[in-house]
């Protein structure tokens, strides 16, 4: 899927940077293609745990409730391909996004402050990943259960 791929190439490029490709051969040459190939990979890792903690019928409704407050009268484009479920695409980002416990208030705050947009988040992880070893537990220091599922 095209967004998919957009996120998981996005990731990688924050984690690595822009590398040299050779198109011909569909290969990275700046760096060893296994090496790309992994953080690649990881990535995917990345955003399949996004997936699967976003508690979507929440995120459906909060989207609803923004939208039906701050752009009730909201005509679809040809980009917008949800307007059978009354949602589109700024309220699904604004409502992923937006950190109260309760509902949200749209009307005092529409959108949710990226404050965020800089932060080389990998360097941080790469600085603090020490901090793994002390950690009580953590699910990749234990093989999963029988059935797979983390505990």
């Amino acid at each position: 899927m095209p967004n998919r791929l957009r996120v998981v190439g996005s990731l990688t490029q924050d984690v690595i940077g822009t590398q040299r490709f050779n198109g011909a051969i569909g290969k990275c040459v700046s760096i060893p293609d296994d090496d790309y190939e992994a953080v690649k990979d990881a990535m995917t890792a990345v955003l399949e745990r996004v997936i699967r903690a976003v508690d979507w019928p929440r995120l459906l409704r909060e989207a609803s409730f923004r939208h039906d407050t701050v752009h009730p009268d909201h005509k679809p484009d040809d980009r917008d391909w949800s307007p059978a479920t009354g949602v589109c695409g700024e309220c699904l980002a604004e409502a992923l996004l937006a950190d109260d416990r309760g509902a949200q208030d749209w009307e005092r705050t529409p959108t949710i402050p990226r404050e965020h947009a800089i932060t080389d988040w990998p360097a941080l992880v790469a600085r603090h990943f020490h901090h793994r070893e002390a950690a009580l537990w953590h699910p990749y220091k234990e093989p999963l259960p029988d059935d797979g599922r983390r505990p």
